[in-house]
């Protein structure tokens, strides 16, 4: 049975082969098929970069959030005051 297998494989591999390197449509073929992967690859690098730019602006949330935590809002509302009565 797994040699069986192994026979309607490689036939299938050897299939595919001149399907892709068929003389007269294979240039098209590989060249959508690379089209493909470079689509992918910029879609898979934009999702990754989205992503870690969202995790950066949670993480800097949550720092601004815990430092007001432990020096008091009120303080920093005093400091905004006081910056806008001196520009006045």
């Amino acid at each position: 049975m797994n040699r069986i297998l192994a026979i309607l494989g490689g036939i299938g591999f050897g299939a595919f082969l001149m399907y892709l390197f068929d003389p007269q449509g294979g240039n098209r073929r590989r060249a959508l098929i690379r089209d493909k992967a470079v689509g992918l690859s910029n879609k898979a690098q934009k999702t990754v970069s989205g992503k870690a730019e969202d995790l950066s602006n949670r993480a800097k949330g949550l720092l601004h959030e815990t430092k007001s935590m432990f020096t008091g809002e009120n303080q920093a509302a005093d400091e905004n005051q006081n910056a806008k009565g001196q520009t006045a």
